[in-house]
């Protein structure tokens, strides 16, 4: 089953209607704005507007976006996109660093040369610019390190627990 997708060059992701009411955009919205909670990461993945199931695949394809008619809006689709998955993960932060982004690169053609091309590019860049005011607000060398320990320590603990210690008998 093919989603039917097309390019929204506006997309309110604000908390509130009237927040979004307030900022002058040149750019109407115009899709809803986007709620993505959901249980499961399959369901998660699907709701996003570039990823679809295609016949004779046994996992969706994680990068099939709308054609664009030019390169501006190939640009401005690939910056909507790319704030899709941006709140979709800012909403369900149990479910990042699990390779959703490294699925969505590895279903990308980068031999396309034409507004497809753009598109990934430009899809890339705001991810870039929201890493970028993301990691203002971290410490990195801690943070590293504290991931770096955590998953050490979940090595750890399935080590324990698939060797488990035996009781003395006394």
């Amino acid at each position: 089953m093919v989603k039917p997708v097309r390019p929204v060059l506006g997309i309110e992701l604000s908390s509130s209607p009237t927040h979004a009411q307030n900022r002058a955009s040149p750019l109407a919205p115009l899709l809803p704005r986007s709620r993505y909670r959901f249980a499961g990461s399959e369901a998660k993945d699907l709701s996003l507007p570039f990823i679809r199931r295609i016949e004779g695949r046994t996992h969706p394809h994680y990068w099939q976006p709308a054609e664009a008619k030019d390169e501006f809006e190939a640009c401005a689709l690939g910056r909507q996109y790319a704030a899709h998955l941006a709140q979709l993960l800012k909403l369900n932060r149990q479910h990042s660093a699990r390779g959703l982004l490294f699925r969505i690169a590895s279903d990308m053609d980068f031999s396309d040369r034409g507004h497809h091309r753009s598109l990934c590019k430009c899809f890339f860049n705001y991810l870039e610019m929201l890493l970028n005011l993301g990691a203002q607000q971290v410490d990195l060398v801690r943070h590293v390190e504290a991931v770096q320990r955590f998953y050490l320590s979940l090595d750890e603990l399935y080590a324990v627990q698939r060797n488990p210690r035996r009781k003395k008998k006394r």
